[in-house]
């Protein structure tokens, strides 16, 4: 199957246990069953009432004090939960105004830690996803290690190719792994022509707050070679992208490998004043 997606300019292509934001109880008990911060908690709780509608885009939230009130929590951590949503793009707070709801999506504005700014993924033009293989594994040590992730945990691995238009041959291998508890996606994934990131945010109310980025230079598999050609070369980056949700945890990772001749990666760094 090909999937038509957009230009891929952009920070990223498409974990360790799925989160539901909590239906019942108030944020101090849904604490005891999860190894998250409160305030991470509550802003998944409020990202998900308005997804869900009940916070309207452009209606002000209540109070703080109601909303603390409702949620079982201290206004310090119902503050610190707000500054979460305004930093991710949710509402806009303006002193003595109350806190507005301005969109129903995070911002997809990701910076580097470095303070870099000018990050390409170059494949010279508009490209297409697609789909070969899916299958349920478990991981074994190599793999778990790549993943950040413990051995036997079970997996949902998706293989795929990107390629340029006009071009058959396909510019990189990406391997995206989802925990099993999203492996009900995997009829979707299929024919979604978005990022597969924000179909996991749009179906479990995460919110993908962090991207983690390393490459390495390596041998390309000899399994990938015939898939890339006897022009693609030997050697190979190897791109892998770990997406975090707002509690730190792993929701999807990414193992992208990018033929040497098919591949550039530029990076700019400005100085400050």
């Amino acid at each position: 199957m090909i999937i038509n997606t957009e230009s891929v300019n952009t920070y990223f292509q498409q974990s360790d246990s799925a989160r539901l934001t909590p239906k019942n109880g108030t944020i101090a008990e849904n604490m005891l069953k999860k190894n998250t911060t409160r305030h991470s908690q509550v802003t998944d709780r409020i990202i998900g009432e308005i997804r869900s509608g009940r916070f309207a885009i452009g209606s002000l939230l209540p109070s703080e004090p109601l909303l603390a009130a409702e949620y079982g929590i201290s206004r310090s951590t119902l503050r610190a939960a707000l500054t979460t949503l305004q930093g991710l793009g949710f509402v806009d707070r303006k002193q003595g105004a109350g806190t507005r709801v301005c969109a129903g999506d995070a911002a997809p504005v990701y910076v580097h830690s470095m303070n870099a700014s000018g990050d390409l993924l170059q494949f010279a033009g508009p490209s297409t996803r697609q789909i070969h293989e899916m299958e349920d594994l478990v991981a074994d040590e190599v793999l778990a290690h790549k993943l950040d992730n413990r051995p036997g945990h079970r997996w949902l691995r998706i293989g795929q190719t990107r390629h340029v238009q006009g071009n058959d041959m396909p510019v990189c291998w990406t391997d995206v792994y989802l925990p099993v508890e999203y492996a009900d996606l995997r009829q979707e994934i299929s024919t979604y022509t978005g990022l597969i990131y924000t179909l996991i945010e749009q179906r479990y109310n995460v919110t993908i707050s962090e991207i983690r980025q390393s490459i390495r230079a390596i041998d390309i598999p000899a399994d990938l070679l015939p898939r890339f050609g006897g022009d693609a070369g030997t050697r190979a980056l190897e791109l892998i992208r770990r997406y975090r949700s707002s509690s730190g945890q792993c929701e999807m990772v990414s193992i992208s490998v990018l033929p040497e001749k098919t591949y550039s990666y530029e990076i700019t760094l400005t100085r400050k004043a």
